[in-house]
């Protein structure tokens, strides 16, 4: 008796030692598939299960995913929707033979066990077990979905990461004309995303809509942009279509469609948000050259970016009409090409500051400015406050690279230009005079 109580013990620990040493492999899963099968894979060896992953789909049912090799999956149900029984804290028991068969398990005997592996407060995958289990290894298999959950959020965040660094470096390297750079920058994006077509386009109030770019649609040239506010989103497996505020007036939509054989999930739908953070910040850019923009004539990129032209513009009717006002750089210091997560948080901060006749833009340095025109000293210098304090608790919270602020006058004198009005708010920001 002795020795099998130690037996026991042993074969305990040996487990035990290899369920934490599989924690530690499945934080290396290439993705969310791999990741499902080793837990699956995990249960046969340990414990002999024979279980099932389900992944959830954008209209919130659970598909079958992933099985054993062989795995005899007559019985299984395809598709499930169980979010009334599901419980994000734990496994759920079903044990009655008409919930079974309701829920699509036929001929079942004893019960079905249902873990949740939950990511970003919502249950993203199941792994799914016919047949009673003992508390014990219910206990271990709540521990590893538990830790397969902290996995989907890393593979989220390196999907992500994966995504921002890919546009950062194609808008870096983008060259050309105005439609080779958007075609570039945005055929990037729907080859990242796996998209089978996509459109961009630039809303104004009372003028037609400005088409950017659009590819691979058929229904594209007769189905209208959506009518999507700033932040809104609307996804589904076959399209995902988000609204953006660009700033001086302007909204932009951006639209993927998927491939029939390649519906989106919601991980590539995660990714498309953060992919299109990053054309936002590009789109507030651009913004003002879009406007310039109609179906039949796609202007080269001038040689002065057309922000910078506007405020050319500006500060000539100001000089003009005998106008002050002031200009507002944000710049990341430090960073040849600023994270464009925290460009877009400097562009919505800065924009809550402006009036609408004020201007909003990015600079070819990457740098954020905003002109606020027919403002006085005081004006400027509050509003220059307002925002920088704004952008220091951000950075606080957020743990973001700091964001300097710095601000300088209209009409400062015969010679002001936008070159000249930048680099003065720059050194008062405390940036190297350029």
């Amino acid at each position: 008796m002795h020795a099998l109580l130690e037996k026991d013990e042993g074969d305990r620990f040996r487990r035990l030692s290899a369920v934490m040493g599989f924690l530690g492999h499945i934080r290396e899963s290439a993705d969310e598939r791999e990741l499902i099968l080793s837990l699956i894979q995990a249960g046969a060896v340990w414990y002999d299960l024979d279980a099932r992953g389900y992944r959830r789909e954008l209209d919130g049912r659970f598909v079958l995913e992933a099985w054993l090799p062989g795995a005899d999956l007559t019985h299984d149900p395809h598709e499930l929707d169980l979010d009334q029984v599901l419980a994000l804290d734990g496994p759920t028991h079903i044990s009655s033979i008409i919930e079974m068969e309701q829920y699509g398990w036929q001929s079942v005997q004893g019960e079905v066990l249902l873990m949740p592996i939950v990511s970003a407060d919502l249950v993203r995958r199941l792994l799914v077990v016919i047949g009673p289990v003992e508390g014990e290894i219910e206990a271990t298999l709540q521990l590893v979905c538990r830790s397969a959950g902290a996995v989907l959020d890393h593979l989220a965040e390196r999907r992500g990461r994966d995504i921002r660094d890919r546009l950062v470096r194609r808008l870096s390297a983008s060259t050309g004309s105005f439609q080779s750079c958007v075609r570039a920058v945005v055929g990037e994006y729907l080859g990242a995303l796996e998209a089978a077509a996509g459109r961009v386009a630039v809303t104004r109030p009372a003028q037609p809509t400005v088409t950017l770019y659009s590819t691979g649609g058929e229904g594209w040239v007769t189905e209208a942009v959506p009518a999507l506010a700033p932040g809104a989103v609307e996804v589904s497996t076959r399209r995902i279509a988000l609204g953006f505020a660009i700033g001086n007036g302007a909204n932009a939509v951006i639209e993927l469609l998927a491939s029939p054989e390649r519906p989106f999930t919601i991980e590539r739908a995660q990714a498309a948000g953060v992919g299109a953070d990053v054309l936002g910040v590009w789109l507030a850019g651009i913004a003002l050259g879009a406007s310039q923009l109609s179906a039949d004539r796609v202007p080269a990129v001038p040689a002065t970016p057309p922000f910078e032209e506007a405020m050319r513009e500006e500060l000539t009717k100001a000089r003009r009409l005998s106008l002050s006002g002031g200009v507002l750089v944000a710049s990341v210091p430090g960073s040849a090409v600023p994270d464009p997560r925290v460009l877009s948080i400097v562009i919505r901060t800065v924009r809550a500051e402006l009036r609408s006749a004020d201007l909003l833009g990015q600079l070819s340095s990457g740098d954020i400015a905003a002109v606020l025109v027919r403002t006085n000293a005081d004006g400027v210098a509050r509003a220059a406050v307002r925002v920088r304090e704004r952008l220091d608790a951000l950075a606080r919270a957020r743990q973001l690279p700091p964001v300097v602020v710095g601000h300088a006058l209209y009409p400062a004198g015969p010679g002001e230009s936008p070159v000249v009005l930048v680099a003065l708010a720059r050194k008062e920001a405390g940036l190297v005079f350029s």
